[in-house]
């Protein structure tokens, strides 16, 4: 219904001006002239009780006047008569408002109840809303420009969404400058209810986009955000700009990991994980935008600079190299092709160094050798003007030669002003992005370069590295409601070393004692020296306030350290603190940080890095957000320098692999308690043998002081921004031959197993599911196939043991449409099991998980030559309700 409406929205028959005028200064002329005057084939109504005409067109006292029905509705009235107009369109049954009303929150009297009746009114009368504080939108493809801007873009393929209405005045200015083209362009402003998760949803299965570009203040629902991203971003590349990199939330942290992770980082770890490439500054995202639109990403971090100067090629070589890129070498072919056709006595070398004067033809000689080059992944040319040169001329020579090799990107920085306006407006005009400076040009490869390496990461197939892990959940859960029963919310160490050991992370030997006695005996149990540290929740850092004392050798210092530690807990309000008692380790290792804080939009995030007592001096360190398999973990701890040191070290080879597992065991204790608010693991020791936890501690959420609430059975708990896997979503059956069986949600480590599957597949088989003849899959389509988003999708898998290993004999999918009501259904077995059992019983369990998760409808495509389907469907309770010569599609309200 949502997608519906936004369809109504952006591509209107009927448009009515709430407000329209004829004073030149006001918002509603502005609007109706841009409206009437661009060629919009559709009608515009105008609104206004106090005009008979505006700009030559008949007005209408009220939208309820006009006889035809509305699609949209653009207000441009003041915000005080906001919702009398919002009625009128209610009671008109328009689908979608447009609220421009700049300046909202300074303008509105009460300003959150003003949003708060204005959401009501959108819900009872179900139609959506963009704005308020909005430009509008325009769509160049029908000539359709609802909004404040005044001219009209080029068509493209770049859809630009805009959260701030004034700064999208200026990127729509220097696009239509530029030959920019655009899909779509819309300016959300505050987001009372289409927000840039509809636009993705909206704009992803829009055939005339190719690109999204995002700027971002600020997102309301990390998660609905995050899984629309995810669900096109490996078909459209969407590049984020976000503005206000400094919060000051971080430095109200309890824990060295909350302080870490700060808004901005959480916010850096989403895009990454859901696969969209963000850019730090606003020059990067015009010149994105333009490049996008006009040139392949490259497949790889190599590129080639030609340039008649040394000073911007060295500029350019440096800003490559610190961005991550590489220099391409050149082949020899490339470099006898140069030798035998540049005036030059100089080496030949990458960057290619032409003379100061250098004619057109040595640059498309230049040019064309780079393009041919296996080992270049995209090309720099640099003209500067100087005696003798021509830039025009060379302009369109490189644009001649670009064009006959459209297989890589090419970038060119003219650099000057007007010397050099001619070439650039060539360049552009022949689709070729220009840049003002190199090191625009190269921070423009190197982010387009990241988004292919981004999904390249984000598809790679982690090994099962904790098949058997099956944590005690109970006994930690104990812990934490003894802590809500006692209404606090700080864990002591000890509880907190219970909770790691759980989970199989492993901590440093502790013992605690409550008396001299007792500080004695376990001292000399575990063996000196000892460290002897207080563990009250009045304390969550122990060492500032010198609750921690280390290297204690002999009998008379336990005692002093003790009495010492004790009057320190007595002076923070804990005259019944207990002291825990450690072995003092003497080791050479290295000290991490591992740990995880609530972020209010997109949830728990995950901080990985050095630890120790200098970890916020040298922030190393890295976020990820939960759920963290093998792979993902892997890459979280590779954004760090300390495991990148660790590398090198061949001793460490074991204690890295071990460390993806902790990581894969801390995430799914984070995943399994909401009530955790803010946990620290610092320092997490390793050595090339050993690894523990030498100190913890763990903050609740506030709401535990109301009682303990558990989310055990939840689809989603409400502390992710990603849905883990279900594992409560598991059934048996036995197959007609009497073979146990299995059904569960299909994991990201199935990969080799579903590529088993496959192969099992006949041809008819092939064709009966995927409507034409395959062989096989690619390792893209296969890992695409299982890394389900269990938002917006359920897969599960039939598993039977076959010897020593399982084997899938079958899969069932449900994809859902955006507004998770309507999904489509559709099942696969392998041919050795087909006829026991196994898709009647996959489809079954799908459709019941369904009905539990929300879905009112499936609906299935089934070719008319597959009896078998056809069949099932009708037992399973399908109905026939449309097909052709070929398909049949059968529909299920559940």
């Amino acid at each position: 219904m949502s997608i519906k409406n936004l369809e109504l929205l952006f591509n209107p028959r009927r448009i009515a001006v709430l407000g329209a005028s004829e004073d030149p200064k006001s918002l509603g002329y502005s609007v109706f002239r841009n409206l009437i005057g661009e060629g919009f084939k559709g009608a515009v109504y105008p609104v206004n009780p106090n005009l008979e005409a505006v700009q030559g067109v008949e007005a209408y006292r009220k939208i309820t006047d006009i006889h035809r029905e509305i699609d949209l509705a653009i207000l441009a009235n003041p915000c005080e008569e906001i919702l009398t107009a919002l009625e009128e369109c209610g009671q008109k049954e328009v689908k979608s408002v447009v609220i421009l009303c700049p300046d909202f929150n300074a303008r509105a009297k009460d300003p959150q109840l003003l949003e708060t009746k204005i959401i009501n009114t959108a819900i009872k009368y179900g139609f959506r809303i963009l704005g308020p504080n909005s430009l509008g939108f325009i769509r160049p493809g029908i000539k359709l420009n609802a909004s404040l801007f005044p001219k009209m873009p080029q068509k493209g393929n770049i859809a630009f969404i805009s959260q701030s209405s004034t700064l999208s005045t200026a990127l729509l200015d220097r696009a239509v400058s530029k030959k920019v083209g655009f899909s779509y362009f819309a300016s959300l402003g505050a987001k009372f209810d289409i927000d840039f998760a509809d636009m993705i949803d909206f704009l992803g299965v829009d055939p005339e986009t190719k690109a999204i570009i995002l700027y971002v203040e600020s997102i309301k629902n990390g998660r609905s955000f995050m899984t629309a991203v995810r669900s096109f971003a490996c078909s459209k590349p969407i590049v984020v700009v976000k503005s206000g990199k400094f919060d000051v939330s971080a430095q109200v942290a309890l824990t060295h990991s909350g302080i870490l992770a700060g808004e901005d980082k959480v916010y850096d770890a989403a895009f990454k994980r859901a696969g969209a490439i963000r850019v730090d500054e606003m020059l990067d995202l015009f010149y994105l935008a333009e490049t996008l639109a006009k040139q392949r990403r490259p497949k790889g971090n190599r590129l080639a600079i030609i340039s008649n100067a040394g000073g911007p090629a060295i500029i350019a070589v440096d800003t490559l190299l610190k961005t991550g890129g590489e220099l391409a070498a050149l082949d020899q072919e490339t470099i006898d092709s140069l030798k035998g056709h540049l005036p030059t006595n100089k080496q030949i070398k990458n960057p290619i160094d032409l003379l100061s004067d250098a004619p057109p033809k040595a640059y498309e000689i230049a040019v064309e050798s780079c393009m041919k080059d296996n080992g270049v992944d995209g090309v720099l040319v640099i003209q500067t003007p100087s005696f003798g040169s021509n830039p025009k001329e060379t302009a369109e020579i490189v644009a001649s030669a670009v064009q006959a090799y459209s297989h890589k990107p090419v970038f060119t920085t003219w650099m000057g002003e007007e010397q050099v306006a001619a070439a650039r407006e060539i360049l552009n005009n022949k689709g070729i992005p220009t840049f003002v400076t190199p090191e625009q040009a190269v921070r423009t490869f190197i982010y387009m370069y990241r988004y292919d390496s981004n999904l390249r990461l984000l598809l790679e197939t982690p090994e099962a590295i904790l098949k058997d892990f099956s944590p005690d959940k109970d006994s930690a859960e104990k812990i934490i409601r003894k802590a809500s029963d006692e209404k606090r919310l700080v864990l002591t160490f000890y509880e907190v070393k219970e909770i790691l050991l759980a989970y199989g992370i492993p901590a440093i030997p502790t013992m605690k004692a409550q008396n001299e006695e007792e500080v004695l005996k376990v001292s000399e149990e575990i063996g000196y020296p000892v460290v002897l540290k207080i563990d009250t929740p009045k304390i969550f850092h122990k060492l500032k306030k010198g609750g921690v004392i280390l290297n204690i050798k002999d009998r008379e210092s336990v005692i002093e350290a003790f009495r010492t530690l004790i009057d320190v807990a007595k002076s923070s309000g804990d005259s019944h603190a207990q002291v825990v008692v450690q072995p003092m380790i003497i080791k050479h290792g290295y000290e991490l940080v591992l740990g995880a804080r609530k972020n209010p939009t997109f949830g728990s995030a995950i901080v990985f890095g050095t630890g120790g007592e200098l970890l916020e001096a040298l922030e190393d360190y890295s976020i990820g957000l939960p759920p963290l398999n093998q792979t993902l973990a892997r890459r979280v701890m590779k954004e760090t320098k300390i495991y990148r040191y660790l590398q090198n070290q061949p001793s460490y080879k074991n204690t890295l692999r071990y460390l993806e597992e902790v990581m894969v065991r801390f995430s799914q204790l984070i995943i399994d308690f909401p009530q955790i608010y803010e946990i620290d693991i610092n320092p997490f020791f390793v050595t090339d043998k050993e690894r523990f936890a030498f100190d913890a501690g763990i903050l609740l959420e506030e709401n535990v002081l109301e009682g303990f609430k558990s989310f055990a059975g939840e689809f989603c708990p409400p502390h992710l921004s990603i849905c883990p896997y279900p594992v409560h979503f598991v059934t048996e059956f036995i197959l007609k031959n009497g073979t146990p069986a299995v059904i569960r949600p299909i994991r990201p480590e199935d990969e080799p197993m579903i590529d088993e599957l496959f192969k099992s597949f006949s041809e008819r088989s092939m064709s009966m599911r995927f409507f034409q003849r395959l062989i096989g899959l690619r390792h893209e389509q296969l890992v695409r196939y299982c890394q389900v988003d269990y938002d917006r999708a359920m897969a599960f898998v039939c598993a039977i043991q076959d010897g020593n290993r399982e084997r899938i004999i079958g899969d069932v999918r449900l994809i859902k449409q955006p507004d998770l009501e309507i999904a489509e259904m559709a099942i696969m077995v392998g041919d050795p099991w087909q006829g026991q059992g196994v898709g009647k019983n996959l489809c079954n369990y799908c459709i019941k998980v369904a009905k539990e998760t929300g879905v009112k409808k499936i609906w299935m495509e089934i070719l008319r030559a597959n009896s078998y389907m056809l069949n099932l469907s009708e037992r399973l309770g399908f109905k026939q309700v449309s097909g052709n010569d070929e398909n049949i599609r059968v529909v299920l309200d559940i």
